[in-house]
């Protein structure tokens, strides 16, 4: 189960997004959770009851409250809900309880799509939050992914190459001090590259120009030191309207132990990444 969260630099708004793949049919797994009253009979170590509190439970616009456990205490949650039974999407806006303790904004939505094959569903849950300050929790687990995205005024190709062809970086951001290639080709897939910042990196690097996505994989370096996986991957595509490009950084981790840190830094450092490069292009454009 690989989570997904976009988080910006202030830290107090993001997105986490977890997403598995199911045996059942998707209309069974959408319409389980439409029709509340079987979920904590199918899940009783997650939710104890449920019930409407206003409107028609199966209705957008009604509200319900549930009963669930988490980190082994027996919480409650007063959520609006909205249905679209065409996408078989269901989502849910706190509006009391235990977790708004924590968040202004808690949302959750539930998507559940068909596989291609016929055979099972995707069920994928995002949770839109902001937090109450910077001391509230970020609601992550010991294996997650970390996104961050942004809409940059640079061509597509020129970010993606920039970044590809990696002698430039350290002269178009204060951040990173040196790369080099340790082995293979340092535009072929493959190669493995070392990365100084303030600390270092020893990567191996994978590309597919088609979809302007380079993956780094690290096999050794600091990041190692509170990670058993580090893996950042960055995507530039071009705006739909032809001016500039959105670019992501997803980062996929494994802690060693709960004790690891979330790799929010790392995030953040991509996000700088972002605007330095966009910053460098559209000045020498």
């Amino acid at each position: 189960m690989a989570e997904e969260h976009h988080h910006t630099i202030s830290g107090l708004v993001g997105k986490l997004i977890t997403e598995s793949e199911v045996n059942c049919e998707a209309h069974k797994y959408y319409e389980i959770f439409k029709h509340h009253e079987e979920v904590p009979n199918a899940v009783p170590h997650q939710y104890t009851a449920v019930k409407v509190i206003e409107g028609h439970g199966i209705t957008s616009g009604c509200i319900k409250e549930w009963d669930y456990i988490h980190e082994g205490k027996t919480l409650v949650v007063k959520e609006k809900t909205t249905y679209d039974d065409e996408t078989m999407t269901i989502h849910h806006s706190a509006v009391g309880g235990d977790v708004l303790n924590d968040y202004k904004k808690f949302d959750a939505t539930l998507s559940v799509k068909p596989k291609a094959d016929g055979k099972g569903c995707t069920a994928r849950w995002t949770i839109d939050y902001v937090k109450l300050n910077e001391d509230s929790p970020v609601p992550i687990s010991l294996v997650g992914k970390l996104v961050t995205e942004s809409e940059v005024n640079c061509n597509a190709e020129e970010y993606y190459k920039i970044w590809k062809h990696h002698e430039e970086v350290p002269n178009v951001t204060q951040r990173i001090s040196e790369v080099k290639v340790i082995e293979g080709h340092g535009i072929t897939s493959g190669c493995v590259k070392q990365w100084n910042y303030t600390m270092h990196v020893h990567e191996k690097t994978t590309y597919n120009d088609e979809t302007r996505t380079i993956h780094h994989s690290a096999i050794g370096g600091d990041v190692m030191k509170n990670n058993k996986k580090f893996d950042a991957t960055l995507v530039v595509n071009p705006k739909a309207n032809g001016h500039g490009s959105i670019v992501s950084w997803t980062i996929e981790y494994e802690k060693l132990n709960e004790d690891s840190p979330v790799p929010i830094d790392y995030l953040q450092f991509f996000q700088f990444q972002i605007e330095d490069l966009n910053s460098h292009l559209c000045a020498s454009a």
